[in-house]
């Protein structure tokens, strides 16, 4: 038993998560309690997802996360500034998901909701990666006594460089 309402309705609530849950109903009066009612059953809104992770990639960002219990599927969202605004980008249906077509050297942020017939979660925390910068254009080398000076045009999201030499 988890409640004794007096009229024709009632919500059950501190309830976990994404579970089903199933009820029955008896009538109460003076002289006894009555037969069950036939069944019915709700699923809760699933939690939001947890332990989301983005890695950069080749003009990718891979992203995983823990799955919450009853979803169905998930929303993934991506920004390009901390906190938002976001854009619904992808639908899976299992904990990853490939944002594939990034820009190269650019920071992208996501979140991501786990989605069932009762409705969506509230977002996940944020996480962020970077794509892998593209290669360098435009390489110049200029011969001198012992050495030779590079020059090219600089990467978008390059740290640094690595210059590496054959003969």
């Amino acid at each position: 038993d988890v409640g004794t309402p007096t009229s024709a309705n009632f919500t059950d609530t501190g309830l976990w998560a994404g579970t089903t849950y199933y009820y029955v109903v008896a009538a109460v009066n003076a002289a006894g309690t009555g037969a069950n009612s036939g069944e019915a059953n709700a699923i809760t809104i699933p939690a939001a997802p947890t332990g989301h992770i983005a890695t950069g990639g080749s003009a990718q960002v891979s992203l995983t996360w823990s799955a919450s219990t009853g979803a169905a599927s998930y929303v993934v969202r991506r920004a390009t500034a901390p906190g938002g605004p976001y854009s619904d980008v992808g639908t899976p249906t299992s904990p990853a998901y490939s944002d594939t077509g990034r820009a190269a050297g650019t920071t992208y942020h996501y979140v991501v909701a786990a989605v069932n017939v009762a409705g969506t979660s509230a977002n996940s925390s944020e996480a962020n990666a970077i794509t892998i910068s593209a290669a360098p254009t435009g390489l110049a080398a200029i011969g001198g006594s012992a050495q030779v000076a590079l020059t090219w045009s600089a990467s978008t999201g390059a740290a640094s460089y690595v210059v590496r030499r054959g003969t």
